[in-house]
């Protein structure tokens, strides 16, 4: 049902409600009860059905569901007091038409009361209504926020694969002419890695299983290129293979500690990758060797790490956290941590 259409029926069965529940009221009241008594009654409910939509025009042309709380809420209690009154009083008139009107009706007491009554009714219309267009803007707003961040994204990991590809290819072609063999090996590698990220690129979230799996056969291409100069270690913790992580992080982690550590030390180093449990979350260790320069590409200035900074912000807000530091003198150390993330919710 269109917005249109469920105002209108709300609008319609809203006053036509209120309309009996008034008739009952004066019926249970007079034990002199005439159908001609409940016109007035009725009357005033289409004059309220009138107003109000006369009302909500105003408040379209003007602006006011688009106004501040502070301009607004004298705009709408102002307006309340003027309807309240102008209901009344045209009931009043149609209770003269009738011959029903009675001085009393215009006795302070009676009108204070009448009016009072109004104001209410008319309080509860405009806070449903309000309230209504603030949790549909609200709720906009969010789903503009949603799309925008899976846009982000999407453009993110599309970064991901050609820069990760580029390394690879590189490796393998050193391998190609001088060592056919390891050239396959490596091949096979680099194939069952673009065969994980064909089917990453489709999800915001991956197990940590799986993405130790692609940093494995990365890990593998790289010991070929690397030989005896790159040892690796694992430590998974049992019970966090199925943690939720972002596609392609751990292996840009890791491959960031190749490329501006490992890679730059002559007698090589190692890379190891630790994960645990830890206060509703996962602690990601990832150690290798060298040295983290604070003013250089390890301090997240390089895309890579700054790739895996945004998703993680993106998917996790502030309950995510990636660090880097110098654990001592011959080892960098990066801890990522993943608040887990089940059935859709953190």
């Amino acid at each position: 049902m269109n917005k249109q259409r469920l105002y209108w029926l709300l609008q319609i069965s809203g006053w036509t409600i209120y309309a009996g529940i008034n008739v009952l009221g004066v019926s249970a009241q007079s034990s002199h009860f005439t159908p001609v008594m409940a016109v007035p009654v009725v009357a005033e409910a289409f004059f309220f059905f009138l107003i109000t939509h006369y009302y909500r025009h105003l408040g379209k042309k003007k602006g006011w569901l688009y106004q501040s709380t502070n301009r607004l809420v004298p705009k709408v209690l102002v307006s309340i007091f003027f309807m309240a009154v102008l209901v009344y009083m045209l009931r009043v008139g149609v209770s003269v038409v009738l011959h029903l009107y009675s001085p009393e009706m215009l006795h302070w007491v009676n009108l204070l009361g009448n009016i009072t009554a109004n104001i209410i009714v008319l309080v509860i219309w405009s806070s449903i209504y309000f309230a209504f267009h603030y949790f549909e803007k609200n709720t906009q707003s969010l789903k503009y926020e949603v799309a925008m961040n899976e846009m982000k994204l999407n453009q993110l990991k599309s970064q991901v694969n050609p820069h990760f590809i580029f390394n690879a290819l590189n490796s393998i072609r050193a391998l190609v002419d001088e060592e056919p063999a390891k050239a396959k090996k490596a091949i096979n590698n680099l194939s069952n890695i673009l065969r994980s990220s064909l089917v990453m690129d489709k999800k915001k979230l991956t197990s940590l299983k799986e993405e130790l799996a692609t940093t494995r056969d990365y890990l593998a291409l790289e010991s070929i290129r690397f030989e005896e100069r790159l040892q690796t270690e694992f430590d998974i913790q049992p019970g966090t293979e199925n943690v939720q992580v972002p596609p392609m992080m751990v292996q840009t982690l890791v491959e960031n500690g190749i490329k501006h550590g490992i890679s730059r030390l002559k007698e090589g180093g190692k890379v190891s990758v630790k994960a645990r449990l830890n206060n509703h979350a996962m602690l990601l260790e990832i150690r290798n060797s060298g040295q983290y320069n604070q003013h250089g590409s390890l301090n997240g200035t390089g895309q890579g790490l700054r790739n895996t900074r945004q998703r993680l912000q993106l998917i996790f807000g502030k309950a995510a956290r990636l660090e880097i530091q110098n654990e001592n003198e011959h080892t960098v150390l990066t801890t990522v941590r993943v608040p887990l993330y089940e059935n859709g919710k953190l």
